[in-house]
């Protein structure tokens, strides 16, 4: 199998500098924490595309508060091939209730970035990192 384009990804920060993680069901990233994300549409910016991604897959309303980068993702990994641009947004919570999407999403959590184990999807520790060092989190 093999997935590739272009995708986005959210780094949804709570107070006390807390993060959201989401623990999927679908084929590319089971089994394994992940920011929220996904596709692209075709028409659609990235802005309105994670925007509608986190609230389609946690319930949360956010604003985007700035770019953390783009990452390149290609290899294989569970005997699927990637090949992904993400681009990484920092996103604000700003309405909604939190409920995961049950069809895609198994569990949702909040953690503090610094208590992160690299057993994360793809590159999404470095987007996290990255994050970290842009907000002086300590």
């Amino acid at each position: 199998m093999r997935f590739s384009g272009s995708t986005v990804t959210a780094i949804v920060e709570f107070p006390n500098s807390q993060i959201l993680l989401i623990k999927r069901r679908t084929v590319v990233f089971k089994g394994y924490w992940a920011l929220p994300g996904g596709r692209v549409d075709e028409g659609e910016s990235l802005k309105h595309a994670i925007v509608r991604e986190v609230r389609e897959e946690t319930g949360l309303q956010v604003k985007v508060i700035k770019k953390i980068g783009e990452y390149h993702e290609k290899g294989v990994q569970d005997n699927i091939e990637y090949d992904y641009l993400a681009t990484c947004f920092h996103v604000k919570p700003i309405g909604g209730k939190m409920k995961r999407q049950e069809m895609e999403v198994e569990m949702i959590k909040l953690i503090k970035p610094r208590k992160l184990q690299r057993k994360l999807a793809f590159r999404h520790f470095n987007m996290i990192k990255d994050f970290i060092n842009l907000a002086k989190i300590k």
